[in-house]
């Protein structure tokens, strides 16, 4: 395995690459890469121009584990990119069909060759179609790609304003990095260690507009899932660093996002749609506004296009939980099956102990009949999320054989374990609205529905699961993508869908839009 903290610099045709730091520079310019990528950049220089197989990067680079094929390309584009753009040509990705990848060094005049192989060719094109998706602004130099979004965290690909100040200092773009690698955990400490490297960032360098701006969007997100007591203290320093930013740089993108963010969700998301749209063209390679992007998406059923906008943050920004486990539930809500159990069987097993991804893993294998192996996996105490309570446990159980059974007594007893635990928490709320319409409960499915978006009935509790876990979802900022899910398919074709969804605001949204979502049979009232 790679130790990249004690691996020297390489020289690499006057580009110079710094493991421990993670950095690679030529000249006065300097980008920060995912570590994995720095180690598979590692093992294919010091091969010397010699073949390095795919099994030898997974020994060396992911320490032996199962990846798929689909997480090295990921790294290798990324490379690829490297080289084409910092590295202003001086290397070069081949692949060797069947046997896997060598680094070619280019003369630093010499331009660089075309790809070798139709699947370079392959690449390049793919490449290319997606820088094409979203224009590049040029004022704007790419530092680093890193990042994860979701319900608990912010983050993605930073930039710098070379027209207006001077690259950030080795010091600065560290800590930079470790606070996407802190918001790549997506969950309440992840966020909060992010906060506090953000926060001693923008001590050192008090005229970076970006840091602040990411500062300002991690408190957002914090303000979002805290406690009510904290939610102010949240919104309050979000609201500071924002004024910042904008400050240093008038229409900040990463403080347009953190101010929409502090704004209510529920019935917002044209609104967010449009900010989030606008940052993704000014930051093409960031890949937590393309993971945003797509879970803006997803909240307004329009599954089938968040696809791409996750498979972009997965490509641009490395492995995230948030949007690998975002791409398993979009690739199964349009009927994918197949490439939602590789997606998840690839997002297991990178993070087989995180809470998003492990959940979604049984309820994926629960809800398509495959319920005693979701059983096996719950009942699997060793190897289960150390965050979460014994009584989610409890009910993912009785779910899954719930589903396998059919045995009215099962359906009974878990439908009844749900409506109790929808009233303690949103996150219960959410599981037991799909429970109870893939178990044909539709009428206790749209009471808790209208509790939890509509504050109308059946109370629903801030506090997401337990506090253990510690997050918190206010009523104004309930999430919708579950409604366009599978398990979800009865209460769309149910004439009370149509009255929920326009007093939600989303038959507003379609309508200002010109969009549907992707369930043609949805009931829109």
């Amino acid at each position: 395995m790679i130790d990249l903290a004690r691996t020297a610099d390489i020289d690499l045709a006057g580009l110079i690459i710094r493991p421990s730091l993670r950095l690679v520079a030529l000249g006065d310019q300097e980008e920060l890469l995912e570590p994995r990528v720095m180690q598979v950049l590692v093992v294919l220089t010091r091969a010397g121009g010699a073949v390095v197989s795919r099994d030898e990067l997974v020994a060396q680079c992911w320490d032996g584990r199962i990846v798929g094929d689909d997480a090295i390309n990921r790294v290798v584009g990324r490379l690829r990119r490297l080289g084409e753009g910092i590295a202003a040509g001086r290397f070069r990705i081949e692949t060797i069909a069947r046997v896997g990848y060598r680094l070619i060094v280019v003369e630093a005049s010499a331009s660089p060759a075309p790809p070798s192989s139709a699947e370079d060719r392959a690449a390049s094109a793919a490449e290319s179609t997606k820088r094409a998706a979203i224009p590049i602004v040029p004022r704007r130099a790419l530092i680093a790609g890193l990042g994860v979004a979701g319900a608990t965290a912010a983050g993605g690909a930073w930039w710098w304003h070379r027209d207006r100040a001077a690259p950030r200092t080795p010091e600065v773009a560290a800590l930079v990095a470790q606070a996407r690698d802190s918001q790549r955990q997506a969950d309440r400490q992840g966020l909060w260690q992010a906060i506090g490297l953000f926060r001693r960032a923008v001590l050192l360098a008090p005229d970076d507009a970006d840091a602040w701006g990411q500062l300002a969007l991690c408190c957002a997100v914090a303000a979002r899932i805290a406690t009510a007591a904290d939610r102010a203290a949240f919104a309050e320093r979000a609201l500071a660093a924002e004024r910042r930013a904008e400050a240093i740089d008038p229409g900040n993108a990463y403080a347009a996002l953190a101010r929409m963010r502090r704004a209510p969700l529920l019935g917002n998301w044209r609104a967010q749609e449009q900010v989030t749209v606008r940052a993704a063209r000014e930051h093409p390679e960031d890949d937590v506004i393309a993971d945003a992007l797509g879970r803006m998406l997803q909240m307004v059923g329009r599954m089938r296009e968040s696809i791409d906008h996750f498979t972009r943050a997965l490509t641009v920004g490395g492995p995230s939980p948030i949007a690998m486990y975002q791409r398993v539930v979009s690739l199964w809500s349009v009927d994918r099956l197949e490439e939602a159990d590789r997606a998840m069987e690839e997002a297991f097993a990178l993070y087989p102990l995180h809470y998003a991804v492990w959940f979604t893993r049984a309820f994926l294998l629960a809800y398509t009949g495959r319920g005693a192996e979701a059983l096996r996996m719950i009942e699997d105490s060793d190897h289960r999320p150390s965050t979460v309570d014994d009584a989610s446990f409890a009910l993912t159980a009785g779910l899954a054989r719930a589903l396998a059974t059919r045995a009215p007594s099962d359906v009974d007893a878990t439908a009844a374990g749900y409506v109790e635990a929808a009233h303690r928490g949103s996150g219960h709320a959410e599981n037991a609205i799909q429970f109870l319409s893939a178990a044909g409960r539709l009428d206790q499915a749209f009471a808790i529905a209208e509790g939890y978006f509509l504050r109308r009935g059946f109370a629903v509790d801030t506090l997401r699961f337990s506090r253990r876990q510690g997050t918190y979802t206010a009523p104004d900022q309930r999430v919708s993508w579950f409604l366009f899910a599978p398990p979800c398919a009865a209460m769309r074709r149910d004439p009370r869908f149509g009255t929920l969804a326009g007093a939600m605001g989303l038959t507003r949204y379609w309508r200002e839009t010109g969009t549907r979502p992707d369930d043609r049979a949805v009931a829109l009232g």
